[in-house]
């Protein structure tokens, strides 16, 4: 069958896109899993080499801070910057030797200046600097402490060239309160020195380099030519991490792995560039191998989901099948819908069921009813034994409606069943020696009860028996969140009447919705009730609270609605508010503002209402329907103001000739009051409506003197709806500065030019 084919072919796509998503999202968590490892290993190699370059870099530093603090303490270089006096002798020459080997011997350290008390005494020089540089030299190096040494500052050479130094010092200040008594300055060449700290090819794909606190590029290896991302170098020299690493987009797209460091001293950072696709080369080089395994993977999954699919259908295709006995001779899926239509079709069978059980309820209702007339069938009669023979006790028939919550009171179904099964004693109890009840109880939500005299007069006063159903109501009423309605019979003593007085009993329970707080209702209270008609003003005073838009006053209304209606017949009071809950559905529709009736939804409504046995249940749907014809209207109102006062603009525009158009005649056209009219066109127009006339009349007027020259002032003054040219010629004139002559000259005059 090609419904029951249709559906194993879903279990088995259903299964497969399963097993194969599943597979996907694993292999995806994998991956980013091995990506992030292998980012973080190449990170702490990169790491490790950046912290490696810190310590080659320092101790080339420390290397030639040793050097300017031993020539500082040099006897001879220190009396020359005590005197000044560079005058040649043995000693000195030896000393200054020392300098110009060191010099010789590092490529990296270009100068060396003996700084006396005012300035430079002694200076060796590869790149000699302008005189104002070493000026500055000399300030800074006499003005700062030593642990201000190394720093990195921007100097003129003699050629006037800029170039970046880094300068070494010693002038034994070690607090900013010592005396300054010479100092030993050696300045760095940078690129000769990244030589010996970097290697001048890529080192693997990874370039290195080290920056000064404004994010300058002191040093880096790789070919020359080869420069950072400026706003990567800002970004991490202004950050506050001082150790990290980020994932930089350059301009061009490519995606670049930096680390970087802050060294320790000298405010000095130190970082690495790795292509981010050279970072993850681990996973380009597993990718081949993911791909297979994911593509096994999911043939396995295919093959298992198809073994699946098969196992689970067994069952499933025995429902089917059961579904096909019970359809009899009617093709069943005839849509071919699968689990969509055998869910409609077992719907249909369980509301099926549902219906037999309430007939097999109401039959088996029937049957107890009616078993003292049932002869060969031993059945318990429903009426109570009496003490006395004469056969002529009284009884009543009673019918509770009970309801009860579960979640609430933790009660369970067994329980509340036997909380029901013991009525017809508590019932005896509340009447005493006078009555004998016997129940009968069709579900959890319904007990029929018969209260019979137990000897003939036993009930004696009515009003004393209606205490004791209100006794019991309350007694009902203390059971764990339970509730309680109760309709009762008129007293007989005929026992041919038991079905019929059921049916009075249960028809009372229908008058509960109509009345406010009421839970027992008497047959004797209902025979009297009103069985004509609601009069139509009691449902107009609900209609017009909702016309009014006078939401406040709409729960005032039901409630009134529904104390009158608790003057009539169940049925007269249901028809009544059927027709209400139409009237409400049908104000603020446009389908039906044509004002002809629409009873389609009468029927429904009835049904609804009559099922409804709660006070609270009628009054709160009453009040959303109002609430929700409010809406409509308003939503309505919203939409026809706009129309009409676009129907009122357009009809001025056209008939602005008309000298007998006025506001009173415009608004009997549109069946609207006149200062309603007003308002609408002032909101549209920004304008009154005398002043909106007269401005389409001189606006046409205008028209006319430029387009139909041979006419004169008093015919454009008639055409444009003016009896007088006098009047027409002020208005013209207050609005435009000029009188209509000479604004028709005007324009002759411009067209001439």
């Amino acid at each position: 069958m090609r419904g029951e084919r249709q559906l194993k072919i879903r279990f088995f796509m259903s299964l497969t896109l399963i097993s194969i998503c599943s597979v996907l999202v694993l292999a995806t968590a994998l991956f980013f899993w091995f990506r992030e490892k292998t980012i973080d290993n190449v990170n702490q190699v990169n790491e490790s080499v950046l912290l490696n370059t810190e310590t080659v870099f320092s101790k080339y530093m420390d290397m030639v801070q040793n050097y300017t603090m031993d020539f500082y303490r040099n006897p001879n270089i220190n009396t020359v910057m005590q005197s000044g006096d560079n005058s040649w002798s043995g000693q000195l020459y030896s000393a200054l030797s020392q300098i110009r080997g060191t010099l010789t011997v590092n490529a990296f350290l270009e100068n060396a200046y003996i700084m006396g008390q005012d300035g430079p005494v002694l200076m060796f020089e590869n790149n000699p600097l302008s005189n104002s540089a070493k000026q500055e030299l000399f300030e800074r190096v006499k003005g700062s402490e030593i642990k201000q040494s190394p720093y990195v500052w921007s100097a003129a050479m003699n050629s006037g060239a800029e170039v970046t130094l880094m300068t070494l010092f010693y002038n034994d200040r070690a607090f900013g309160s010592s005396e300054y008594n010479g100092a030993i300055a050696m300045t760095v060449n940078l690129r000769k020195l990244q030589e010996n700290v970097f290697r001048s090819s890529d080192d693997g794909g990874t370039r290195y380099a080290v920056l000064d606190a404004e994010g300058l590029l002191l040093m880096q290896n790789g070919p020359p030519g080869t420069t950072f991302d400026q706003g990567m170098l800002r970004q991490i020299v202004t950050g506050d991490s001082k150790i990290g690493t980020v994932i930089w987009k350059s301009e061009k797209g490519s995606k670049k792995l930096i680390t970087y460091r802050k060294a320790q001293q000298g405010e000095l950072w130190f970082l690495s560039e790795t292509s981010y696709k050279d970072s993850i080369r681990d996973i380009s080089n597993a990718l081949s191998l993911m791909i297979g395994l994911c593509l096994a993977l999911i043939a396995a999954a295919s093959a298992v989901a198809a073994f699946v699919s098969h196992r689970m259908y067994k069952p499933i295709g025995h429902l089917f099948g059961n579904i096909h006995n019970l359809f009899g001779d009617r093709p069943a899926f005839a849509h071919g819908g699968g689990f969509e239509e055998a869910n409609r079709e077992l719907e249909r069978i369980a509301g099926r069921f549902g219906e037999l059980k309430r007939e097999n309820e109401d039959s088996a209702l029937l049957r107890w009813l009616t078993s003292p007339y049932r002869s060969g069938e031993h059945l318990s009669s429903p009426l109570p034994p009496m003490k006395d023979s004469n056969g002529n006790a009284a009884f009543y028939v009673a019918v509770l409606h009970l309801n009860h919550s579960a979640a609430e009171n933790g009660m369970s179904g067994e329980e509340w069943m036997e909380k029901i099964k013991s009525l017809p004693k508590l019932t005896e109890e509340l009447f005493g020696d006078m009555a004998a009840c016997r129940g009968f109880f069709p579900h959890p939500e319904a007990a029929v009860l018969i209260v019979s005299e137990t000897l003939s007069g036993s009930f004696g006063d009515y009003g004393l028996s209606r205490e004791r159903w209100e006794q019991l109501e309350s007694q009902v009423r203390t059971w764990p969140s339970a509730t309680c309605a109760i309709g009762i019979s008129r007293l007989s003593s005929d026992s041919g009447q038991l079905k019929q007085l059921y049916d009075e009993a249960n028809g009372c329970l229908q008058y509960l919705k109509f009345q406010f707080q009421a839970s027992v209702i008497h047959t004797v209270d209902t025979i009297h009730l009103n069985s004509s008609p609601i009069p139509d003003p009691t449902l107009e005073a609900v209609l017009q609270v909702v016309r009014n838009q006078e939401h406040e006053l709409i729960p005032r209304a039901i409630e009134r609605l529904l104390a009158a209606a608790g003057s009539y017949r169940a049925e007269q009071a249901t028809i009544a508010m059927s027709r209400l809950a139409s009237e409400l559905n049908k104000l603020g529709d446009a389908s039906h503002a044509d004002g002809f009736a629409r009873h389609s939804d009468f029927l429904e409504h009835y049904q609804r209402i009559w099922r409804i046995t709660d006070y609270e249940e009628l009054r709160s749907w009453l009040e959303q329907l109002c609430l929700n014809a409010c809406e409509k209207l308003r939503m309505l109102n919203t939409v026809q103001t706009r129309s009409v006062a676009g129907e009122a603009i357009a009809y001025i525009r056209k008939h602005y000739g008309d000298q007998m158009l006025s506001l009173n005649s415009l608004a009997e056209m549109l069946a609207i009051s006149p200062p309603y009219l007003s308002r609408l066109i002032t909101e549209a127009t920004g304008s009154s409506f005398p002043d909106f006339v007269n401005l389409v009349r001189l606006e046409q007027a205008r028209t006319l003197l430029m387009t139909e020259q041979e006419l004169d002032i008093r015919e454009i003054a008639e055409r444009t709806g003016y009896g007088s040219s006098t009047y027409f010629t002020t208005l013209f004139k207050k609005r435009y500065g000029v009188t209509p002559s000479k604004w028709r000259l005007n324009h002759i005059l411009q067209q001439n030019d």
